[in-house]
């Protein structure tokens, strides 16, 4: 019988389907018993006989795969592969998988609600207004507004899609230039250095690349308009945290809002961006829609099946 884990929290109860796929199939499956990621201390014990493993951000690197010796398998609960050491899995015979594009709409919408509430400083409303003070605070609009984005891949595709009905102007900066779909949604390609001059909110979606790692630093903030804001749900480490605190305090960056950050889970000691009342933090929820869970899980256990099974999975990465 094939032994699979799956690490990914609360699989069971948000992804049912994906769940019984496993089931039908005769799998012996083991659930986390976490609301949280495993540790690695916490993982090393329950991998010895696993065949696969769906597994969410918990660290997968060659400790790891040297005490897994049976896994064929990692399928990522996501699109993100940062979790997982990609050479690792290649000197030990291990597929790796993603679901690409399937948790796009939900993170879409979020950076939506984080742009909007972010131009509109609502938690700041939200908090004053049930304080009993009613006052009338001004804010700007999206419309008539230039809105960067950076990262035009699945999820960058229907932030622009989002945003054709807000009558801004929306740019985008990605070393993939996908000219037919920016056309449909009327997006204007530029540099990096050209939408960081121009725009006045940015939305930051790249992937984390060592090309990408630090791409907001001080350097590129100074290139932005005074005030601008910044919306990213892409990886904590896409932004220099520190220079961005800063720029936030000097008010050349007027507010940041984020799903993600260096240190997760984020709190005011680990990351001090947390302290300041031109931040809205979210915890690195932006997929977590109950479609998306389901999705996702439907993903991931079609690719275990389809490895253990011997055929090729259809969002093998490595």
């Amino acid at each position: 019988m094939k032994k699979v884990l799956i690490a990914k929290p609360n699989y069971k109860k948000f992804s049912p389907t994906g769940y019984q796929m496993l089931l039908d199939k005769g799998y012996e499956v083991v659930t986390t018993p976490l609301d949280r990621d495993y540790f690695l201390e916490e993982l090393l014990p329950m991998i010895g006989d696993i065949d696969g493993c769906i597994a969410n951000c918990e660290p997968w690197g060659e400790e790891a795969m040297s005490a897994a010796p049976n896994v064929k398998i990692l399928a990522r609960y996501g699109t993100g592969m940062n979790s997982v050491d990609t050479e690792a899995a290649k000197r030990h015979g291990i597929m790796v998988t993603n679901c690409p594009g399937v948790n796009a709409n939900s993170v879409a919408e979020h950076i939506m609600t984080l742009l909007l509430a972010g131009i509109r400083d609502l938690p700041r409303q939200n908090e004053m207004t049930k304080e009993g003070q009613w006052k009338n605070l001004n804010f700007h609009e999206v419309s008539g507004k230039t809105v960067g984005i950076l990262g035009f891949g699945y999820i960058g595709k229907l932030v622009a899609k989002k945003l054709t009905g807000f009558d801004c102007r929306t740019i985008a900066y990605d070393v993939v230039q996908d000219r037919e779909t920016a056309e449909k949604y009327g997006v204007e390609f530029k540099s990096f250095e050209e939408l960081m001059k121009e725009s006045d909110i940015i939305c930051i979606l790249v992937p984390l690349l060592p090309s990408t790692e630090n791409m907001i630093n001080r350097e590129s903030l100074k290139l932005c308009k005074k005030g601008v804001i910044f919306v990213t749900d892409a990886r904590g480490e896409v932004v220099d945290e520190e220079a961005m605190y800063d720029a936030l305090v000097s008010g050349q960056v007027g507010f940041f809002a984020s799903d993600v950050f260096v240190h997760e889970p984020a709190t005011p000691e680990n990351t001090p961006l947390l302290t300041l009342p031109n931040v809205i933090a979210t915890s690195h929820n932006g997929a977590e829609s109950y479609e998306n869970l389901e999705n996702c899980g439907i993903v991931t256990a079609q690719q275990i099946i389809d490895a253990l099974e011997g055929r090729e999975p259809q969002y093998r990465q490595v």
